[in-house]
């Protein structure tokens, strides 16, 4: 969760505003406030403009949302879970109507003053929504198979031997084996994030997560994230599709989104 700077300290009584995300002012966003209900269940999301930029808000409450309880109430899980999609189903429904900077889940100020304070501070966005015009983020992640080996017998490996020296054969084949999947996470990980940078406008390599993280067996070798230009769509899943079968004995690659463009933006005040 990103707190802002204007996170609002009144304690749980009262309103705030939940700023989604900046657009330009003069987008029009037709239909937004039916598109979804947000994080404050029964309040209606609207445009906020300072400007050229326009922040897309909706009141909270601060029973929710105040500096007091927030920290409490993210270790809900059941709460958590269902704030954070209603976080993403608001950006999702702007995401094909215009060019958007997302804020992370969690942003509030205190009131519209705030908001357009706000604004007026980050103006040099401007810039960076016509940037991202006609784009969108992909994320592919890549993982091995979780009983691949690469590797092949050393000499005389398979030959009759004692109960020490086959544990000895044992471990150092382990070791191989243990070599050789690195090496191959390397390879493959540079390899394919190449690739499909090339079908992009820009990419970004996030580091790569443990499986108690991702709930696989296989050992993730890529995790990626591609600004991909919808007029290259694709070719963006050409590339994809390519590396599936190439690789299709080795790993198991997972394509999500379209997402609104969080690993090109920069997180900065509360962004």
């Amino acid at each position: 969760m990103t707190a802002s700077a204007g996170r609002p300290d009144q304690g749980s009584r009262g309103t705030a505003l939940y700023v989604y995300g900046i657009v330009r002012a003069g987008d029009d966003l037709g239909g937004l406030e039916t598109a979804t209900e947000g994080v404050g269940a029964g309040a209606p999301i609207e445009l906020m403009s300072d400007g050229e930029l326009a922040a897309i808000v909706g009141e909270v409450p601060l029973a929710d949302f105040g500096q007091e309880v927030v920290m409490e109430r993210i270790r809900d899980p059941a709460w958590l879970e269902e704030k954070v999609r209603a976080h993403e189903a608001v950006l999702e429904a702007v995401l094909p109507r215009a060019p958007l900077v997302p804020f992370r889940f969690g942003t509030v100020f205190t009131d519209e003053e705030q908001v357009r304070r706000m604004l007026r501070e980050h103006d040099q966005l401007r810039t960076t929504l016509d940037e991202l015009e006609g784009t969108f983020e992909l994320g592919v992640k890549g993982f091995l198979e979780p009983d691949w080996v690469a590797v092949t017998p050393a000499p005389g490996e398979d030959e009759p031997a004692s109960a020490g020296t086959s544990y000895l054969r044992r471990k150092q084949r382990d070791l191989r084996v243990a070599e050789a999947r690195v090496e191959s996470k390397l390879s493959l990980g540079a390899e394919s994030h190449d690739v499909l940078a090339a079908a992009a406008r820009d990419a970004v390599a996030n580091p790569l997560q443990r499986p108690e993280a991702t709930g696989r067996s296989g050992d993730m070798f890529l995790n990626g994230a591609y600004l991909v230009d919808a007029a290259r769509e694709s070719e963006f899943h050409k590339a994809f599709a390519d590396l599936e079968r190439r690789y299709a004995e080795l790993a198991t690659f997972e394509l999500t989104g379209p997402w609104p463009p969080y690993n090109f933006v920069e997180a900065e005040g509360g962004l």
